[in-house]
């Protein structure tokens, strides 16, 4: 793994609060002496994400996921842990540059690297034909057609690529870069070995960036009727588009004073809204919007407004969109827009006040929207039309879970379509329950994992204990050692708690963390941290003591077997005899054992 010394990595750590940290990314409300939120990991719509101040470390009850403030770092911007300490290094004046250990790793960040060098230069080049090249005339007469001032195209920096097959190439070429590395990165292609061309060709471009301001990417727009309309970069190593939001970067801070977003279809959208100064706007990539998207900003916003174009395409993108928000438990409204309009079409046309005013303000909720594209293709008048739209609302209905939103539903379709409300009310319930028989049918219940070993869990127990209680360690050290830890995972936990007893230091967990990269590291650590039932600490401590007795008997048990193993397979006749003799002390120490009071000491 890239290196960094535990000074800095702690240097680091407190240069930070968590809370604020976290803060900056969810919102999050005071719970006693902890706070919690939504957790941006998993869906959920009760808040089980918990922030400690006074321990420095985060936990959801509802995913597990859990650490300190580099756990969170690293899961919220999808990086690693070097990553993580270098981002806040940077963010607190710190010029961290870790070494790869390995020379895969080296290798590796090299190659990062020269991306993120490669995409820069990328842009610059398209920037410089957007405003020097003749050929850039065109797309900028059109960037400004569409309402696009100087200052947004420069600020997103925008850029144009040459109808020619070695516009880039040659660029890249002449400036000394790998051209293999440059395909690798999306920007080229390869016809045979040695000979290149651009990828991007005749298009406006549209540089993606990442949460920290690098380039991970770009999106082409064709000027004439090239298809396909819009082309983006293929996947790499730092581009994955499902992950990425257009102009997240830059919607950040506005996102996080008002805790709402806006959720708009294309490019074009996002720049002449953030233009107008509605500028907590980003847009998926040329895609259906995708969990982890809204993973990224479902924890830090209270309301999402999801306006799409007014066209087919745009009613059934939102549609789509609907459903996904609504699995992952977001606040949404859903705005409509005057036929044939897109959302940069309006805010040009009618500027930021109408389309707060007309667009957000009169956003409809999910349910509202979904009722509204089912009704008003049909005719209502009729019996058809009544009945089909009720087949298709109670599908709708059936989905909310909260009793009085329903009724209030229930309530005004059956006035819309002259029905009793009894009717309506016992159709629906009939409907649920014949759902749920032939789901239960279609999905038997699974049957439960056999889950982790009986030496695994008292080892798990026993960490927990110190964990939650860490004045309780010199007892557990003084029986045992990491050694005496058969699963690794919790070998390497022990090492470290006995590496910090040893020294005389305070157990923090936040700081235990940060001895492991891993994140996977990182869940374990908490779920012994903070068990799903916190216990009182004599409970906690007699657990302690149970443990070091279970570990013990284990550990005899085990060499009791491979003691009688060896007799079976026909060992010496002077190693029977002392086998036997060890079995005889082990069996006694197991029967001493379990007579010992709690506090007796222990043998081995």
């Amino acid at each position: 793994m890239s290196y960094i010394t535990d000074n800095i990595i702690e240097e680091v750590r407190n240069k930070f609060d968590i809370l604020e940290v976290i803060s900056s990314y969810i919102d999050l409300k005071k719970t006693g002496r902890n706070y919690v939120g939504l957790c941006p990991f998993h869906s959920e719509k009760t808040p089980s994400f918990t922030v400690s101040p006074e321990k420095q470390i985060f936990h959801c009850f509802g995913c597990q996921s859990g650490g300190n403030i580099f756990s969170f770092i690293m899961q919220i911007e999808n990086i690693t842990f070097p990553e993580a300490v270098r981002l806040l290094g940077r963010k607190a004046g710190l010029n961290i540059d870790p070494q790869p250990a390995t020379p895969k790793e080296k290798k590796e960040a090299r190659t990062r690297e020269l991306f993120f060098q490669i995409n820069l230069a990328a842009q610059e080049y398209f920037q410089a034909v957007l405003w020097k090249n003749i050929e850039g005339k065109e797309a900028l007469a059109y960037l400004h057609k569409r309402g696009l001032v100087k200052e947004s195209i420069e600020e997103f920096g925008l850029g144009f690529a040459r109808d020619r097959w070695d516009g880039l190439t040659g660029e890249l070429r002449g400036r000394g870069f790998d051209l293999d590395m440059a395909v690798k990165v999306g920007l080229l292609g390869q016809k045979t070995p040695g000979r290149y061309y651009d990828y991007f060709r005749g298009r406006i471009i549209f540089p993606i960036l990442d949460t920290q301001g690098r380039v991970v990417g770009f999106g082409g727009r064709s000027l004439g009727d090239t298809e396909p309309k819009y082309l983006n970069s293929p996947e790499t190593p730092v581009f994955n588009k499902r992950k990425i939001l257009y102009g997240l970067n830059r919607a950040l801070p506005q996102i996080r004073r008002e805790k709402e977003v806006v959720l708009v279809e294309g490019y074009m959208d996002v720049l002449l809204l953030h233009q107008a100064g509605i500028q907590n706007t980003v847009a998926p990539l040329g895609t259906s919007l995708t969990a982890d998207q809204v993973s990224y900003i479902r924890g830090r916003v209270e309301k999402i407004y999801l306006v799409f174009d007014a066209d087919a395409g745009g009613q059934k993108a939102a549609l789509r969109s609907l459903e996904l928000l609504r699995k992952e438990g977001c606040a949404l409204q859903v705005s409509e827009l005057p036929s044939g309009m897109d959302p940069a079409d309006y805010v040009v046309e009618n500027g930021e006040k109408a389309f707060r005013e007309a667009i957000l303000n009169k956003a409809r909720s999910v349910v509202d929207y979904q009722l509204y594209t089912i009704k008003k293709d049909l005719d209502l008048q009729k019996e058809e039309g009544r009945v089909t739209y009720w087949k298709e609302a109670r599908k709708i209905l059936a989905r909310i879970e909260e009793p009085l939103e329903r009724e209030e539903y229930l309530k005004k379709i059956a006035a819309e379509i002259n029905v009793s409300l009894e009717v309506l009310r016992g159709d629906l319930e009939k409907n649920i329950e014949e759902s749920y028989l032939k789901e239960k049918k279609a999905f038997p219940q699974e049957k439960k994992s056999a889950g982790i070993s009986p030496k695994e869990q008292v080892e798990q127990e026993l960490l927990s204990g110190i964990l939650q209680y860490p004045q309780h360690a010199e007892e557990v050290w003084r029986h045992i050692g990491p050694a005496d830890f058969t699963s690794e995972i919790y070998r390497q936990v022990a090492d470290c708690l006995y590496q910090i007893h040893r020294e005389g230091k305070e157990l923090e967990t936040a700081e235990l963390i940060s001895f492991f990269p891993e994140p996977q590291m990182h869940k374990v650590i908490m779920d012994m941290a903070i068990p799903a039932f916190q216990e009182e600490e004599a409970k906690v401590l007699k657990t302690i003591r149970s443990c070091l007795k279970k570990m013990k008997a284990l550990h005899w048990s085990e060499e009791r077997k491979s003691l009688i193993r060896s007799i079976k397979n026909g060992a010496a006749k002077e190693d029977i005899s002392a086998a036997l003799k060890r079995i005889q002390i082990l069996k006694k120490w197991e029967e001493e054992l379990y007579r010992s009071g709690e506090g007796e000491d222990l043998h081995g």
